[in-house]
């Protein structure tokens, strides 16, 4: 068994999100041209299957590191794929940049991740990695060089500086407790009193012509072709494919049906797809009534003909007059709403009103009392706001917010009713820990920036399975 890494379990959370949050970015689709097994390409340097393997296999080495010994069920395929891209990636930058690892770093790492009680015992090394890596020695220690290249590259990059406050705000927004009351005013408690005229509506769409717009749609009939389908009859469908003129020949030839869609933007699930915005994006691209390629998407493939298509255009007055109504109808009651919400405040000053039960009792509003809530938890009665949030933090007990809280059912006016601060001594006790936490949750975030500019640095492109196939 690995010895623990320091600060392991932060490690191993690291990585299990990386894989998650950055997946390899495929561009699917592509026609038959030769038979080269070409998995990607940096610049002009073509990544062939054999090349990217060792990749694969390095990526098993980190996951082992991460994960132990059991590392093939804690990881999918398409995560060790994206593993392995990810370290190309840094291995391309490590030796542009020169960086090297000498063999004593390489002793010394394995020295301290496969001893037991601060012995190295090299029979029982060997078997381990030989046993769940199927690797001799040496190419498991030049493998561990360039995770540790790789290693280097973070630390020359990316720095970051934890200042006291940030340690200590953390904590108090983890454990800072308050309960307030608040006025409510609902938006549509002035719906009766609008009165909306034929004449703000135009005055409105004339000012606001832009939110009206409507996008750019493309109709498609289209063919999806299964996984398995296609792997079981792939030679005899590519040739009725090339036969084709049309999507209902190509269906006809293969014996699927076609579907045909409704006009869509790239927000619009295709029915029996799902979500495809380039799939709609290259749709845009192609003349009416013309065929486009074979492309991989989701379990399968799919070829499809563009029918029709509309520009993006601002549609006239009378044909949005609901929406503007709609939109006019909102504008309206915010705005009284914040109109009554700052005659209160103006009252709560003059006459300096310390309960806003009072208020809210001469106007006939609701007022309400929330439980103990923490800086980030949804507030019972009033949602998740980080504005409120923050301001209620920032204030005294007892202290009325002199603002308005505008949010989507209505305006809110708060009054914090008590504050529980932090344990002093327990905060002294669990520092160490948040800096971590914040360190670990900074260096996270700076990561996934590092590694998505070096991927433009590098014009990294990560071909389909599909495309392999047909390059």
């Amino acid at each position: 068994m690995l010895v623990k890494l320091k600060n392991r379990h932060l490690k191993r959370i690291f990585w299990v999100l990386l894989c998650i949050i950055i997946p390899a970015f495929i561009l699917w689709g592509g026609k038959i041209r030769q038979k080269k097994q070409i998995t990607g390409q940096i610049g002009k340097h073509r990544i062939d299957i054999q090349e990217f393997n060792n990749y694969l296999k390095l990526a098993r080495v980190h996951s082992f590191l991460v994960y132990g010994p059991d590392y093939p069920s804690k990881i999918t395929p398409q995560e060790q794929k994206s593993q392995a891209w990810r370290l190309y990636l840094l291995d391309w930058k490590a030796e542009k940049e020169k960086i090297s690892v000498n063999d004593k770093e390489i002793v010394k790492f394995i020295n301290e991740r496969f001893s037991l009680e601060n012995e190295f015992d090299k029979d029982r090394y060997t078997k381990l990695i030989q046993y769940y890596l199927q690797m001799n020695p040496r190419d498991f220690e030049e493998r561990i060089r360039k995770i540790l290249r790789a290693e280097k590259l973070w630390k020359k990059y990316i720095k970051i500086e934890i200042k006291e406050e940030e340690i200590l705000d953390s904590y108090k927004k983890d454990h800072e407790k308050a309960k307030i009351s608040f006025i409510y005013i609902p938006y549509d408690k002035f719906e009766q009193e609008l009165g909306i005229k034929d004449s703000e509506l135009k005055n409105f769409y004339e000012s606001n012509k832009g939110g009206f717009q409507e996008e750019p749609k493309v109709k498609i009939k289209y063919l999806f072709i299964p996984q398995e389908e296609y792997a079981g009859r792939k030679t005899e469908i590519n040739q009725k494919i090339k036969e084709g003129k049309t999507i209902e020949g190509i269906s006809e030839n293969i014996k699927l049906s076609c579907e045909e869609t409704d006009f869509l933007t790239p927000a619009t699930p295709i029915k029996g797809i799902g979500w495809a915005p380039a799939l709609i994006k290259s749709a845009f691209s192609l003349p009416e009534n013309s065929l486009s390629e074979l492309l991989e998407i989701n379990n399968g493939f799919i070829i499809f003909e563009k029918t029709a298509s509309k520009r993006s255009f601002i549609p006239s007055f009378e044909e949005v007059k609901e929406k503007v109504i709609e939109k006019v109808k909102i504008k309206k009651e915010k705005d009284l709403a914040k109109n009554l919400g700052d005659n209160i405040i103006k009252e709560i000053k003059a006459k300096e009103i310390r309960d806003i039960e009072i208020i809210a009792t001469n106007y006939k509003l609701e007022n309400k009392e929330t439980a103990y809530f923490k800086y980030h938890d949804y507030v019972e009665g009033v949602g998740l706001n980080n504005d409120l949030n923050q301001a209620v933090f920032e204030s005294r007990k007892g202290e009325i917010i002199l603002k308005n809280f505008l949010l989507p059912k209505g305006n809110y006016i708060i009054q914090v009713k008590d504050l529980i601060p932090i344990d002093e001594e327990k905060f002294k006790q669990d520092k160490q820990e948040y800096k971590r936490k914040i360190l670990f949750q900074r260096e996270f975030m700076e990561r996934i920036k590092f590694l998505a500019e070096l991927q433009k640095e590098a014009n990294l492109k990560i071909y389909s399975t599909l495309q392999q196939q047909l390059r």
